[in-house]
């Protein structure tokens, strides 16, 4: 386990060029004081991913993709697999305003529904990633040994799996696990 550190320079400014409606934020100033800490579950992002290709577990409104794209570089890939459609939709919506920022000729992000614990019937190909990258999705699985299982699948042979997540190394008490707000 690797205790939270500041988000990196290059992590910080890569977010800053993702659009507001995808990343949820209002103003930069408020994202730039949120960044410049990154405690309890947050995003982890090894550095040399250019020509990468990638996955986002829980992708969501793709902001991290987005983020990696450009860590990526125009000849890297990044999907995004979410199990809701509406957040891909705001991810789908941005993806001219983001290669045009980023200065891509083409889109080098896609988009994919489908659950976690079943990456390759939702189309994605075995051994087809370098990296996977999970903010903090693997906790709201039922089955966390499935999608551990599902992405070792779709890795390629000597890929990396980077994670991000909640946990507890205890019982919880029952009034906790059946607290309708803690859920």
């Amino acid at each position: 386990m690797t205790p939270a550190q500041p988000t990196p320079a290059f992590i910080r400014d890569a977010l800053m060029k993702v659009h507001p409606d995808v990343s949820a934020r209002s103003v930069k100033a408020a994202l730039k004081r949120t960044l410049s800490r990154y405690y309890g579950c947050g995003l982890v992002v090894p550095v040399c991913l250019e020509g990468c290709r990638i996955l986002d577990l829980g992708s969501g409104s793709g902001r991290d993709c987005y983020m990696l794209s450009q860590l990526v570089g125009e000849h890297g890939h990044v999907t995004g697999t979410d199990m809701t459609e509406s957040q891909l939709d705001v991810a789908r919506n941005y993806m001219d305003y983001h290669m045009k920022e980023f200065g891509y000729k083409k889109p080098n992000v896609s988009f994919v529904q489908g659950y976690i614990e079943a990456l390759t019937e939702a189309g994605l190909e075995k051994n087809s990633f370098d990296i996977i990258i999970s903010n903090c999705v693997v906790n709201l699985s039922p089955d966390k040994k499935l999608v551990l299982a599902e992405a070792y699948s779709v890795l390629k042979e000597g890929g990396e799996l980077y994670f991000s997540d909640i946990y507890c190394s205890g019982q919880l008490p029952e009034e906790i696990r059946n607290h309708k707000v803690m859920w």
